[in-house]
């Protein structure tokens, strides 16, 4: 949950604050968080018609991360084999 939601003043609490889908052609770049402590994910919003965000990742992510690749790998491996 991100700090907006843990102090906001509203009941209404979901599982998930904010849903992006990416199009093939966003901008996708990482960089050193200014702090040193994480890598960002930069997807900028003048790409996205001012829909921009920037997610920090830090060391204690990269199960989550790796997680995130595998199945990336797995729904493309199955794209190929379904194109084949």
């Amino acid at each position: 949950m991100n700090k907006t939601t843990q102090i906001s003043e509203s009941k209404h609490r979901t599982w998930t604050d904010t849903s992006y889908s990416l199009a093939a052609d966003d901008l996708l770049f990482t960089a050193k968080a200014t702090h040193g402590e994480a890598i960002t994910l930069n997807c900028p919003g003048h790409s996205r018609d001012g829909h921009g965000f920037a997610i920090h990742f830090k060391v204690e992510h990269l199960e989550a991360i790796h997680s995130l690749l595998s199945e990336l790998q797995l729904l493309k491996a199955e794209q190929i084999r379904s194109i084949k």
